[in-house]
C-alpha cells in the first residue's frame, strides 16, 4: 500500500482540495491571489469545472485511507489518477496560454507528478503477483 510519506502527502493533497474549494465557494481569496484571467466568467467557469473532479479525488483518497471495509487500494488508485488528471489539465491550460506563474504551476505540477510515485509502486507489486 502507501508508504508513510506517501500517505501524508495524499492526506495533504486531499485536505488541500477541500480547503481550496471552501475558499473559492466562500470567496475568501483576494483577486490578487487568483490566477491570470480569473476575473473573466469563462475562466471562472473553467476553474469551477474542476470541482467534481477535485472533490471526487479527495473523497476517494480520504475513504481509501480511512475505511477498512472497502478495497482501499482501488480507492487510493482512483484518487491518485484523478489527482494527476486535475494537475495535468491545469498545467495544460496554462501551457497553451503561455502563462507561467510559478505560484499556480508548482502546486499543479505536484498534483500531476506526485501520484506517479505510488502508482508506479502499485504497478510493480501487481507485476510481481502475476
Amino acid at each position: 500500500m502507501l508508504t508513510r510519506t506517501q500517505k501524508v502527502i495524499v492526506w495533504a493533497i486531499d485536505l488541500g482540495f477541500l480547503v481550496y474549494w471552501s475558499l473559492i465557494i466562500f470567496r475568501a481569496l483576494p483577486a490578487e491571489a487568483m490566477f491570470t484571467g480569473y476575473e473573466k466568467p469563462e475562466v471562472q467557469a473553467w476553474n469551477w469545472s474542476f470541482l467534481p473532479l477535485d472533490i471526487l479525488a479527495s473523497l476517494t483518497g480520504i475513504a481509501g485511507n480511512t475505511l477498512k471495509r472497502f478495497n482501499s487500494k482501488v480507492l487510493i488508485t482512483v484518487s491518485l489518477v484523478l489527482t494527476s488528471v486535475a494537475g495535468g489539465m491545469a498545467i495544460g491550460y496554462w501551457a497553451f496560454l503561455g502563462d507561467f506563474e510559478i505560484s499556480w504551476w508548482a502546486p499543479n505540477l505536484v498534483l500531476l507528478l506526485f501520484p506517479l510515485w505510488p502508482l508506479t509502486s502499485f504497478a510493480r507489486k501487481s507485476d510481481n503477483l502475476a
